[in-house]
């Protein structure tokens, strides 16, 4: 779906696109383009959002909330760089070691999305990366792009090498 229908979704629904409660104490979903989106997330808990679209999320949007915002722009439809996806998965850890509930939001919330979340349970729970991707699925159907397979790989390498 182009990102302008999405946006246009957005209009339409309570939170946003494609939100679900994956984790303890991490969310993921598509874009929140939308002042309520922003407030169902308050209300669902949510403190910190970790956004990986090419652009960040408008100010407006989420001056004021008390929620923490962190941006690390990565590519759609595209490998990411292992040791950027280390940091993303460090910033989550650190934030959900801080007491914070995450969201974490691509433009759809799948591909990107579900990347850093297969990235985080391989982490977390020690599995490789088809592991981590068959749980990310099974949580989150249609998670991660073919291609960004690759990077879960790398990221594997680094993870136990112990960068």
């Amino acid at each position: 779906m182009p990102g302008f229908l999405r946006r246009l979704q957005g209009l339409f629904t309570e939170g946003p696109p494609n939100f679900s409660e994956v984790l303890e104490n991490i969310a993921a979903s598509g874009l929140p383009s939308q002042p309520w989106h922003i407030r169902f997330l308050v209300s669902k808990g949510v403190s910190a959002i970790v956004s990986l679209t090419e652009k960040p999320l408008p100010k407006r949007l989420v001056e004021n909330m008390g929620i923490k915002y962190f941006h690390f722009p990565l590519e759609d439809h595209m490998p990411a760089d292992p040791h950027e996806l280390l940091k993303i998965v460090n910033t989550v850890d650190r934030l959900v070691e801080d007491g914070h509930k995450v969201l974490i939001h691509c433009m759809a919330g799948y591909g990107r999305t579900g990347m850093v979340l297969a990235a985080y349970i391989m982490k977390k729970k020690g599995l490789g990366w088809m592991e981590s991707l068959e749980k990310t699925r099974r949580i989150r159907p249609g998670s991660v792009e073919k291609n960004q397979e690759k990077t879960l790989q790398e990221f594997e390498t680094i993870v136990r090498a112990g960068s």
